[in-house]
């Protein structure tokens, strides 16, 4: 399971928000990346829930509990915040992908009966294009943003997180003296 950076989120700039820039130590960092993980996290699962309504065709966000789990984060440097998937097609799901021909499905290829499996559960039986020229053409997927959508609400949760450590330094005293 190779996991494969998506997104990286700088913390420094949440530090300089304040007019007394703030350091944000591994601790803060951590809780930042498990909240945008989160929102990320979300994200796809409203773009999972609208795929099976959109007219335009697959939209190529997996059926499966194993892709919303593969999103995780790690921190780089000093204060980067990445998110980090181990889903092997993450990049075509997050970029698209234009209709492409099938050619492998064909039967010059040594493949003659395709199981389809249906919505419901039926398998039916289709006979392969006998040759190269009449693949088939898969529809390709939409784009999907929600890892750009998930970092911006994860970034405004976190904003509540880097309030909280300012009120905590300012309640211990003038950290200056």
């Amino acid at each position: 399971m190779t996991l494969k950076p998506v997104k990286g989120v700088y913390g420094t700039p949440w530090s300089k928000l304040f007019s007394k820039p703030l350091k944000i130590d591994r601790s803060v960092l951590d809780r930042l990346g498990k909240i945008i993980v989160e929102c990320v996290v979300e994200e796809a699962r409203k773009d999972f829930a609208k795929q099976g309504k959109s007219p335009k065709g697959p939209e190529g966000i997996p059926n499966t509990e194993d892709f919303f789990k593969s999103f995780s984060y790690q921190i780089t440097g000093n204060s980067t915040v990445e998110v980090l998937s181990s889903w092997p097609y993450i990049k075509q799901v997050t970029e698209g992908r234009d209709p492409y021909k099938m050619t492998w499905l064909t039967q010059s290829n040594g493949v003659h009966v395709v199981p389809l499996i249906q919505q419901s559960g039926e398998v039916i039986f289709r006979m392969a294009p006998l040759r190269l020229g009449n693949a088939w053409v898969h529809p390709g997927f939409a784009k999907h943003t929600f890892i750009q959508r998930g970092i911006k609400k994860g970034r405004e949760k976190a904003m509540k997180i880097i309030t909280e450590e300012v009120r905590k330094t300012l309640m211990a005293g003038d950290p200056l003296r």
